[in-house]
């Protein structure tokens, strides 16, 4: 459970990137999107008005990895904006879907859940297996 401030996105994303191997290559995109996800939260959500929070949480089973940003809700469900090209917001669902292998949202203006997956054991051009996972439980 975060405060729903702009200063805690770095440590939502760490939160969650720190449950990966440092040599994972699915860090880089797990930042990335719980980054996108919060921020979302925050602008587009009650969690981003006083006293606001949001929640993180991840689970890792069978070389996936799954990872949630609850927030305060709001009236307006996630949606795709058009944006133009020096546009600083308006790319987020976009990530999504060229990032993670599975994402969603469920929820309305009591709470909202967005969510993504990805596969952390993809095979590489040599056969080898990546994203290696610590197995260790999420901390609170």
């Amino acid at each position: 459970m975060f405060p729903g401030r702009a200063d805690q996105v770095a440590r939502a994303r760490r939160f969650a990137v720190e449950s990966l191997d440092p040599g994972t290559e699915a860090r880089d995109q797990v930042s990335l999107l719980v980054s996108e996800a919060v921020t979302n939260a925050l602008l587009h959500s009650s969690s981003g008005r006083d006293q606001g929070t949001f929640e993180v949480t991840y689970a890792l089973s069978g070389g996936r990895i799954r990872v949630e940003v609850h927030d305060g809700g709001a009236p307006v469900a996630p949606r795709r904006r058009v944006h133009g090209v020096d546009s600083m917001t308006g790319r987020g669902l976009d990530l999504f879907d060229a990032i993670a292998d599975r994402w969603g949202f469920r929820g309305d203006e009591g709470g909202r859940v967005v969510w993504f997956e990805l596969d952390l054991r993809k095979e590489m051009g040599d056969g080898a297996q990546a994203g290696a996972v610590r197995s260790r439980s999420a901390r609170p």
